[in-house]
């Protein structure tokens, strides 16, 4: 009986219990339903925490006050009711100044701010304006939100563009020192296309003379030693003519013409007509597939596949007829950034004396001759010339050679120039 008894307690002790916690849960569901709590969170270990409205309210002016960016509410008069630390530390002004004041007057243009209201009536109301503290002006980037019904105020949000104006300033200062540095480099180039003039005219003025008077002179009247310095002054005065018009091309080889489409079929029609009398003459054969069109200067192609052919000519072995076959094919490589780009790679290959490999390095620099004047005529200057039409067309030209059994040049042309 006395078990029983101690039974009977102790449901009655847990239906109270339970009865309690009943209660407690109707009371948080009618205070949620009736907006007294904000919200019910059942933690991992299950035990409940209820977050009032003054503690979410709390939890709100914190992440303002940590905010990177000045945050204010005003009334729609402009009468400032709160700002954050960040909006006081950007003005240098303590919050209990700052709160209690109108915002347009730490406007640079104080009636701006009427503007920026009256625009909340279609919506949000942003833009970029100066802000004024003392002698100190800030640029800024500010944005109006409206919070009415909810709240009869305005909600504004103040980002600082200092740094990003300063960046803006030194942008605008490295683009005027371009500038100036393209006028110069246009002067420089207008002064090169002078002085090219001066070469190709009153310089080869006088060797022309030379030429023209040392050919009259009647050599019978001369000894065979008197006879040989005239030789010499011949010789000489050709070569210097020489020497002037190649610098001349490759000076111009170093200005960038206007960029056109250039059909390269036609570029080498053009090329075996001005070159026929040589190709005759050596019974050279050169075979070609349908070449690209490609963005660049037609002159400069003309001169480009003009020196490869001529050199290809004149470098052949002898008693072995020149060839020299010209083959294309799209390829990706890399540009001069590392970057993989496709270009149209035009092949000119021969069956000439070829080169040593360890000469290879040397062939495009300018002057760079790999055989005696004896041997074969020039001033080293083609191949350099080719080099820098190329590099004028953001290509490149690439060579591989063995001596005796010729050469290989292959010009690389990206399908798109910017």
């Amino acid at each position: 009986m006395e078990d029983r008894n101690v039974n009977i307690d102790s449901l009655l002790a847990e239906i109270e219990s339970l009865k309690s916690q009943l209660f407690d849960a109707n009371n948080i569901i009618n205070a949620i339903k009736e907006g007294e709590v904000d919200a019910l969170v059942l933690h991992n270990d299950g035990v409940p925490q209820i977050y009032s409205l003054e503690s979410a309210d709390y939890t709100y002016r914190i992440l303002i006050e940590k905010f990177s960016e000045g945050a204010l509410s005003i009334t729609h008069d402009g009468l400032i009711l709160y700002c954050n630390d960040y909006f006081c530390k950007l003005l240098g002004i303590s919050a209990d100044k700052v709160t209690g004041s109108y915002f347009s007057q730490y406007f640079d243009l104080p009636q701006e701010l009427k503007y920026f209201i009256a625009a909340l009536d279609s919506g949000k109301s942003k833009g970029e304006i100066t802000l004024k503290v003392g002698d100190r002006k800030l640029p800024v980037y500010i944005s109006f939100t409206d919070l009415r019904p909810t709240v009869a105020a305005v909600g504004v949000v103040v980002t600082d563009l200092s740094e990003k104006k300063k960046h803006e300033e030194a942008l605008l200062n490295y683009q005027h020192d371009l500038e100036m540095k393209v006028n110069e480099l246009n002067i420089t180039n207008t002064n090169l296309e002078q002085f090219i003039h001066v070469i190709s005219h009153d310089l080869k003025e006088p060797l022309r003379k030379i030429l023209m008077y040392t050919s009259r002179l009647d050599t019978s009247l001369f000894t065979e030693e008197e006879q040989n310095p005239v030789d010499i002054i011949k010789s000489s005065a050709l070569r210097l003519n020489s020497l002037v018009d190649d610098l001349v091309k490759y000076a111009f080889s170093a200005i960038k013409d206007e960029v056109a489409i250039v059909d390269l079929n036609d570029v080498l029609e053009d090329v075996q007509e001005d070159l026929e009398l040589l190709i005759k003459d050596k019974q050279a054969k050169i075979l070609s597939v349908p070449l690209p069109k490609i963005q660049g200067s037609k002159v400069q192609m003309r001169q480009l596949f003009a020196n490869l052919i001529t050199n290809a000519i004149k470098y052949s072995r002898e008693d072995v007829t020149p060839q020299i076959s010209i083959g294309y094919e799209l390829v990706e490589d890399k540009d001069g950034q590392g970057k993989k780009i496709q270009f149209h790679k035009i092949t000119l290959t021969d069956n000439g004396i070829g080169m040593e490999k360890s000469h290879l390095s040397k062939i495009f620099t300018i002057f760079q001759r790999l055989h005696l004047r004896t041997e074969y005529s020039g001033n080293g200057i083609g191949l350099a010339i080719c080099k820098k039409i190329m590099e004028n067309h953001s290509g490149k030209i690439e060579v591989q050679s063995e001596t005796g059994m010729g050469s290989s040049f292959s010009l690389y042309f990206p399908t798109i120039i910017k």
